[in-house]
């Protein structure tokens, strides 16, 4: 099983102690766990997480409150090591609207993708955050000079100039002017060993998988800025992170819109805007991938196909994401064959989830 619902109180074995024993069993290591009890307490969330739990929620359970926790639970990036993740509770749901209203925090985010720019302004927004966007690491590089920014959201795979290069340059030119340094946070794709301390060496302060889970950000933002930036007047259980397992049973959907919609913090309004930018820009992104398949350039196709791999990401485009990763992997060893090869996979899965997709985004023009 993919995950699996635990009551806490039942005869002979309890909850706590089932999920004990399935996080102990290596067979069955990627079954991700969530609490149910009516005796909820304080200091429950963080112990259930120590224990292997990804969600935890109080009986009775509402609709939404389930749909958001089970969605939130199998929504972490799918590729690489574990990294952590907080546990999901009812309060991840509930309460993170405009958590930080009246903030006068800035942030910038570096991200060449569009809809990734999208989702993460999007997120930003709703918690009551301002942020500013440039595309890559120069414009970073530029942006931070002139204007006192709270904390950098940098993407680390970017043209121009990645975010390694433009955080080194950034906390050089902050120590020559004896700049206080702020918080640089890493956003990537890649969850592989040894990619945080690359982040950590070149100058930045922690590390976010892609694609940006809510609850995820949120967590960063509340370690990283200012205290006084949050204004929200209730304290949260913190967990001290759950690891996330890297792949998940069955096959993969052609659209998860349930898990798009809860990322985005069930915003209908935000995922139909997201979704209809999607589709604008990924026929441009395949067609340049066409492109630099036909004159050979492998690099080319490798971070074109990487973008479309990220961008399918976050809009819960599954079958697309992983057409995109095989080609990104190819092409990244040099095989311009078996990366050609990937191509038609490629357009047939946007095909595919342009077909379901539309209908979701015309709503938001009333057509």
């Amino acid at each position: 099983f993919t995950i699996a619902v635990i009551d806490m109180q039942m005869p002979d074995m309890d909850g706590e102690t089932l999920g004990r024993i399935i996080h102990a069993d290596t067979r069955l290591a990627d079954t991700r766990m969530v609490m149910l009890t009516s005796l909820g307490a304080r200091g429950d969330a963080r112990r259930f997480a120590e224990i292997g739990f990804t969600g935890y929620l109080t009986k009775p359970v509402r609709l939404q409150e389930l749909k958001g926790v089970l969605a939130l639970a199998c929504s972490s990036p799918k590729e690489g090591a574990p990294t952590p993740q907080p546990i999901v509770t009812r309060h991840t749901i509930r309460e993170n609207l405009n958590l930080f209203a009246a903030s006068s925090t800035r942030i910038l985010l570096v991200e060449d993708n569009l809809t990734n720019q999208q989702v993460a302004l999007g997120l930003l927004k709703k918690l009551g955050l301002k942020a500013d966007a440039v595309a890559n690491g120069a414009e970073a590089v530029k942006a931070v000079a002139l204007i006192p920014y709270d904390l950098v959201l940098m993407d680390v795979q970017m043209p121009v100039m990645d975010g390694l290069e433009a955080t080194r340059q950034i906390r050089r030119q902050q120590a020559a002017e004896q700049i206080p340094a702020m918080p640089i946070i890493a956003m990537t794709a890649h969850a592989m060993r040894g990619d945080k301390e690359r982040c950590l060496e070149a100058g930045m302060n922690d590390y976010l998988t892609k694609p940006v889970v809510a609850q995820m950000l949120i967590e960063m933002l509340l370690q990283w800025l200012p205290r006084e930036t949050n204004r929200s007047s209730g304290t949260k259980e913190q967990s001290p992170g759950l690891p996330e397992e890297a792949t998940t049973g069955g096959a993969p959907p052609v659209w998860d819109k349930a898990a798009m919609i809860t990322r985005l913090m069930d915003d209908e309004e935000l995922a139909r805007t997201i979704t209809a930018g999607f589709l604008d820009d990924i026929p441009r992104q395949i067609e340049a991938l066409s492109s630099a398949l036909l004159s050979g350039n492998t690099t080319a196709a490798e971070r074109l196909a990487h973008t479309i791999k990220g961008a399918a990401a976050n809009v819960g485009g599954e079958v697309l994401r992983a057409a995109a990763a095989a080609m990104e992997q190819a092409a990244a060893t040099g095989d311009l064959d078996v990366a050609a090869a990937g191509l038609p996979r490629i357009q047939e899965s946007f095909t595919r989830l342009a077909a379901v997709m539309v209908p979701f985004s015309h709503a938001a023009q009333g057509e």
